[in-house]
């Protein structure tokens, strides 16, 4: 099995999370828990990266706001926007690549 780069998960989990959010914005419950399961799949095989050892509080944060954004008393003033500002620089370098 091919490692996948930390910068492809990234984009990746970038997708999932703002589907996340807009999941969630629109109620739809089933898709909700679809993109956090995939999310959650991400952030581990992010978490276990050899790339990323010893520097991980970044994925940390990410599944806390994920975490928040799941629990209905949302703590972090983080939306769909800022998600997708956040992960757009790892979705470009990915594109470039691939290009």
């Amino acid at each position: 099995m091919k490692t996948r780069t930390t910068a492809f998960l990234m984009a990746n989990l970038g997708s999932d999370i703002s589907q996340l959010f807009s999941h969630i914005e629109n109620g739809e419950a089933r898709m909700v828990t679809s993109a956090a399961q995939r999310a959650g799949k991400i952030i581990a095989e992010l978490l276990a990266h050899e790339e990323l050892e010893g520097r991980t509080k970044e994925i940390e944060i990410l599944r806390d706001i994920i975490d928040d954004a799941l629990s209905g008393k949302r703590l972090f003033d983080v939306n769909k926007n800022d998600m997708e500002d956040y992960f757009m620089p790892f979705s470009i370098r990915v594109l470039r690549q691939t290009l």
